[in-house]
């Protein structure tokens, strides 16, 4: 007669298919007030920075905010509290490197320690209510991460009375599957912005902002990078 098979002589485990990362960092309040303030001066009510206007080079549907470029010039990066910052920056996008390389351990045989990055474009996004991101990514010839820094997000967002809302939420996409009838995994995250949250992820990697409704100012911070060995 077979040995009965009891709970304490198996050994059970889950093993995770990773699909995408994405490096979650939570700035101090310091940081996000210097970049709070710096965007205030781009997002002015002035003619002169009409020149700024990034809305040709991006995906979201904005009428009633703004999209601005924040100049990468030498003279800005002269800046100690933008040197630092974009100083850490870089230091974070090596931090999800070394993240990439656990998951994926060919990527050892092309990305070694040498690797260097190049924040090149910056940008800042003003939604008011209405205001929408569809569908989209930051894949371009040489972008290869990409971020989303949360400076203001409205009561309504933070504080939703309906928790199965996605209004406002930022929205990753990998895989348009994930029908329980044939046991898929979802494909989507979908998270509440929080005021300091700092993510960076690879740039092909699809996002979306659905609109949300009230009153109130979504304020969130951009850049995209090269890598290179």
């Amino acid at each position: 007669m077979a040995e009965e098979i009891t709970e304490n002589q198996v050994q059970i485990e889950w093993v995770p298919l990773t699909q995408a990362g994405i490096l979650k960092v939570k700035l101090p309040e310091q940081t996000v007030s210097f970049l709070t303030e710096l965007t205030d001066l781009i997002l002015a009510d002035d003619p002169e920075l009409e020149g700024l206007a990034y809305d040709d080079r991006l995906a979201g549907q904005i009428k009633l905010g703004k999209q601005r470029e924040i100049p990468l010039t030498e003279e800005t990066k002269k800046s100690k509290a933008m040197s630092t910052f974009l100083t850490f920056s870089s230091n974070i996008c090596l931090e999800w490197m070394n993240g990439y390389k656990h998951y994926n351990p060919k990527a050892h045989a092309f990305w070694d320690d040498t690797i260097s990055v190049d924040i090149y474009e910056f940008w800042v996004n003003e939604q008011r209510e209405g205001d929408y991101n569809p569908l989209h990514n930051h894949c371009q010839p040489f972008a290869a991460l990409s971020s989303i820094i949360y400076l203001k997000v409205p009561e309504q967002i933070t504080n939703s009375p309906y928790p199965n809302s996605d209004d406002g939420r930022i929205k990753f996409l990998w895989s348009d599957r994930g029908s329980p009838h044939m046991l898929e995994f979802p494909g989507m995250l979908s998270l509440k912005p929080e005021v300091g949250d700092y993510y960076v992820f690879p740039a092909w990697l699809n996002h979306e902002v659905p609109p949300f409704r009230g009153e109130g100012e979504r304020r969130s911070l951009s850049w995209n990078a090269k890598l290179w060995v």
